[in-house]
């Protein structure tokens, strides 16, 4: 392998294959990437053997070839090389690199010992505009559920049918679901849970994604084709909750109010709610009151006054200050609407002027 790439081009393919690297194997290889060229291009692949991405990076090709290298020493070296251009060259088994200024040779293993990245055999795939696709994942994965006792709520729901696509996550304590218009209408309604993890690096390469991102779902791995980078991943096997059933249909108070403002009275709450499980009140007053409480019995206690539209009946509910911030850090929008219905049955958030995305959030039980 006798190869030409400029120290930029290397450095972000690198950078975007990197994050997949096994961190904790037994299997040396997978610490490694796999560099190889591939029909005059040069190709970067890692793996942890969950999520796998290929990316191809712009360089000139003298002779074709292939090996794995240290990822972490590769990495370090061309991202501190600031050399303009660096030539490298494999040979047995190591990995000769000069540039104007530098000469390094890193030894690594062999290709043939690195794990095969799957092929996807594709049903269907889904054409998603990156802006609509990157604003999705933000919105939903903040509802995953951290620990993987149920390994369905762990990651987030896609059910695809004809030109709508919905993503949806939940915790079992609150719920995101974001619809999004696909760019090409599918014959055959596809359903499929992609892990939380897998969707977080997604978001990450997606600023160089270009203006589509095409999805595509096996029976067991999902594909992202994000421009000159491919990221396949397991699915998570399960059946999603039918979550549509706990989205609540009776509204009684509808409240609409300053999305800063709120997001800033339930920050001075939290200050307080710390010993309470981040437990706070929201106490709603027709025609514009929105108060917003929180009580340590060692710290003290806080009210935060805003107004707002409030149509319907007042109410007093509480909330996990957390799962408040967390929407309201993610809605862009100038203004939220709040759709209650009693003090126990779950909440329901949304922009004001987009019906794309609802938040459902479960209210908690307080002593009066």
């Amino acid at each position: 392998m006798i190869v030409s790439c400029t120290q930029e081009n290397l450095a972000k393919g690198l950078g975007l294959v990197g994050r997949s690297v096994g961190t904790r194997t037994t299997l040396p290889v997978l610490n490694n990437i796999l560099i190889k060229t591939e029909k005059g291009r040069l190709k970067l692949s890692a793996t942890d053997l969950e999520i796998g991405i290929h990316t191809w990076v712009g360089a000139k090709v003298d002779e074709e070839g292939a090996l794995t290298i240290p990822a972490k020493l590769l990495l370090d070296y061309i991202n501190t090389n600031n050399d303009k251009t660096i030539d490298f060259s494999a040979k047995d088994l190591t990995l000769h690199l000069k540039s104007e200024h530098y000469k390094a040779n890193i030894k690594g293993i062999d290709a043939a010992e690195f794990p095969l990245i799957p092929e996807v055999k594709k049903a269907e795939s889904l054409e998603i505009p990156v802006a609509s696709f990157l604003n999705a994942i933000t919105k939903t994965l903040i509802s995953t559920a951290l620990d993987e006792s149920r390994p369905v709520l762990a990651g987030v729901f896609f059910k695809a049918k004809g030109n709508t696509l919905k993503m949806v996550a939940t915790d079992s304590y609150r719920l995101s679901e974001q619809t999004v218009i696909l760019n090409k209408k599918i014959d055959n309604e596809v359903v499929f849970i992609v892990p939380q993890k897998t969707l977080a690096e997604v978001g990450r390469i997606l600023s160089n994604a270009g203006e589509v991102v095409i999805v595509s779902a096996g029976e067991n791995q999902v594909e992202f084709k994000l421009g000159e980078t491919i990221l396949v991943s397991r699915l998570i096997e399960g059946t999603f909750p039918d979550y549509e059933q706990i989205i609540p249909k009776t509204v009684k108070t509808t409240v609409v109010v300053k999305a800063s403002l709120f997001s800033n009275a339930i920050k001075m709450a939290s200050l307080f709610a710390r010993e309470s499980a981040n437990n706070i009140k929201l106490k709603i007053e027709a025609p514009d009151k929105v108060s917003v409480l929180a009580v340590s019995p060692h710290l003290g206690d806080n009210t935060s006054e805003i107004t707002g539209q409030v149509s319907g009946e007042g109410i007093e509910i509480a909330f996990n200050a957390k799962f408040l911030s967390d929407v309201l850090a993610v809605i862009n929008s100038e203004n939220v609407k709040l759709e209650l219905s009693s003090n126990l049955a779950a909440g329901l958030i949304k922009a004001e002027k987009d019906n794309n995305f609802l938040y459902v959030i479960m209210p908690l039980r307080v002593d009066e």
